[in-house]
This record gives structure tokens, C-alpha cells and sequence, in this order.
């Protein structure tokens, strides 16, 4: 008899959607999306829906394989964690545990994720990465091009007269924003899209403003030139944004019109 568990998806995903489980026989035969979930609402994307699928393939490949006269062939777990493991030893008894490089990323997010941090503190202190060719390079960029990235409450777009959608592709790389942002129009609110590229996110928007490639650093330069001389900017700006000054005066260097063309 089938039965249904709630769980989260654990892959490498900010989203940590809702997920209900489907279990059959002692093994996951269906994933799909909690409906009842106030953010995800239901929606699972095609690599968790279709794990089950891919977890049970018969053309999954369930043993290791390792190159014999320039093939590779079937050994058991057992020789190749062996085969392994003598590797290692070899290397830290040659030339010390520093020359082993120990490079993990994140790909999944469950327990299991650090055992290897377990077993290689066994053999060290070997060589580690510091920061990660992931994540961590894009948000060390963002924090040097514009600062801290933070964002607001999504249940704040609930009560918004108008919403900016500046150079985000919903349909690709928010999904869970959509079901708020066609709440949204539907109660009224006006969607404004700003984009250089042309895409599905327009027929959300009540209007769209396609600048050419490059040209939306003159149009957020005119939109923080009309902030300063409007009054717009937060009181408070002073305290938590560095070179605010240099960017007033950036942004007037140039009369509104002139960012403008």
C-alpha cells in the first residue's frame, strides 16, 4: 500500500521546495510538489520530478568500474575503495598529506554531503579550497560590483501598486514568483519589465521598456539621478552604503535627458 511523506528537496538550490513523497515497497516511486506550501505552491522542477525515474533505471550503473588495458571494467566496491585508498596512503607517505587536494562543492545538500570533510580530516591536514567556483565566486562578485544582496519579503509584493521586474526572467530563474506576480496584476497592480532581451517574462508586464544592450546603466543612472533631486533615497542611506556621495555626483554628472539618450 502506497503512502505519502512530506519532505524537502535537498539539492544544491536555494528554493528548498516542498515536496511529497510517494512510497511503495519500500522505495520512492513519486515526487511531486506540496501544493500546501504558502511559497512553492505545488511546483517541483523536471530533475527532482523525474529522480525517481533516474534512481531506478535499469541502465543506472550500480558498481564502480576501473581501466584495465585501456577499458574499463566491473570490480567490486570493495577493491576499488581499496584500489583508493593505497592511492592516498602512497601519496601522503611520499609527499605529505598536503599534496592531496580535497575539492568539494555542494550539488546536494543532505548529511551526506560532509563525509568526506570526515574522512579526509582522517588524512590530513591535506589541501583544501578556499571559497568555491560556484556560488560563493558570484556572491563574492556581487558583494565587490554592488554590495550586500539582500531582498524583501515576498509577501510584501502582496500589497505593492507597482512591481519592477529589472532584467529577471521569472519563468526561468523565479518561478515560485509567479503565482504572486499574476495575484498581483489581477488585484490591480502595475508590472513594469525592463530587459534588454526580449522574453516570456513580457506578457506579464503591463509595459515593457527594452533598452539596447548595455543601455540600462543609462537608464538606473536617470532613474538615480530623479531619486536624488525627488527626495527618494533613504534617509538612512548614508549609514550603510559606501561612496553614496561619489554616486550622487556620478549620477548628476549627466542631465536626466542626456542618460537618456
Amino acid at each position: 500500500m502506497a503512502t505519502i511523506r512530506r519532505t524537502v528537496c535537498n539539492r544544491d538550490c536555494p528554493d528548498t521546495c516542498a515536496i511529497l513523497a510517494t512510497i511503495e515497497g519500500g522505495r520512492v516511486i513519486r515526487l511531486q510538489g506540496d501544493p500546501d506550501h504558502p511559497i512553492t505552491r505545488g511546483f517541483l522542477c523536471q530533475r527532482t520530478h523525474r529522480f525517481p525515474q533516474r534512481q531506478h533505471d535499469p541502465a543506472r550503473l550500480l558498481t564502480p568500474r576501473m581501466r584495465r588495458g585501456g577499458e574499463l571494467v566491473e570490480v567490486s566496491w570493495d577493491e576499488a575503495l581499496d584500489h583508493v585508498a593505497q592511492r592516498l596512503l602512497a601519496i601522503r607517505a611520499e609527499s605529505g598529506p598536503a599534496s592531496i587536494f580535497h575539492y568539494r562543492s555542494g550539488g546536494s545538500l543532505g548529511l551526506l554531503t560532509t563525509l568526506t570533510d570526515h574522512v579526509f580530516s582522517h588524512l590530513g591536514p591535506v589541501t583544501v579550497k578556499g571559497g568555491d567556483i560556484c556560488s560563493a565566486a558570484g556572491e563574492a562578485a556581487q558583494m565587490l560590483d554592488f554590495g550586500l544582496s539582500e531582498s524583501n519579503d515576498p509577501d510584501e509584493l502582496d500589497h505593492a501598486e507597482t512591481i519592477v521586474l529589472w532584467g529577471k526572467n521569472v519563468h526561468v530563474s523565479s518561478p515560485h514568483l509567479l503565482p504572486r506576480l499574476i495575484a498581483a496584476r489581477r488585484r490591480g497592480a502595475r508590472l513594469i519589465g525592463i530587459d534588454p532581451v526580449h522574453h516570456r517574462g513580457a506578457s506579464l508586464c503591463d509595459e515593457v521598456i527594452q533598452p539596447r544592450p548595455g543601455g540600462d546603466l543609462a537608464l538606473a543612472m536617470a532613474t538615480a539621478r530623479l531619486c536624488f533631486e525627488l527626495g527618494l533615497i533613504d534617509a538612512e542611506a548614508p549609514a550603510y552604503c559606501d561612496h553614496l556621495d561619489a554616486f550622487r555626483a556620478l549620477a548628476g554628472s549627466r542631465a536626466t535627458v542626456d542618460w537618456c539618450r
